[in-house]
């Protein structure tokens, strides 16, 4: 059974920083399920794009040993919806959480108009709240990446 830790969390919150981080130091296999799903406009039954994303997902084939993913999971049916499509992995789930003020800070930071993505950044982090279903919750204010991986892999263990 492969090993698969699954970061997810807001926009600005550092999953793919920290998915690459954790790839590199665990020499895993690493994928942004953002990148499986890059098809625009995305279809009205599917605005995430999940059931491509998560088809894609499937359809890769992984080197023996574990696997990081990062990518947003809005809810348990989203996170069905992938989960099934891979029964040979052992997902752990870890949600990485930041402020308002601080998801606020991060993308606006990266200049331009970019308002609306920060209130939908804490619209989501919002709902993930409410949902509640990840395995662990790793807070990533005022972290560097660095620090945010070390708390991930003491959080696992």
């Amino acid at each position: 059974m492969t090993r698969c830790l699954w970061l997810i969390g807001p926009s600005g919150v550092g999953k793919t920083t920290a998915g690459w981080l954790l790839h590199r130091r665990w020499a895993a296999a690493y994928v942004d399920t953002d990148q499986l799903g890059l098809c625009y406009p995305t279809p009205p039954d599917d605005p995430g794009n999940h059931r491509l994303k998560a088809a894609n997902l499937a359809a890769l084939r992984f080197p023996p040993g574990d696997v990081v993913v990062s990518g947003g999971l809005p809810d348990r049916a989203t996170a069905h919806a992938y989960f099934s499509r891979r029964p040979d992995w052992s997902i752990t789930v870890c949600r990485l959480r930041a402020s308002e003020p601080e998801l606020r800070a991060r993308i606006l930071a990266r200049g331009g108009p970019l308002t609306a993505l920060a209130d939908e950044a804490v619209a989501d982090a919002r709902a993930l709240d409410r949902a509640d279903f990840a395995d662990l919750v790793v807070d990533t204010d005022a972290l560097t990446a660095d620090q945010v991986v070390d708390r991930v892999l003491a959080a696992l263990t």
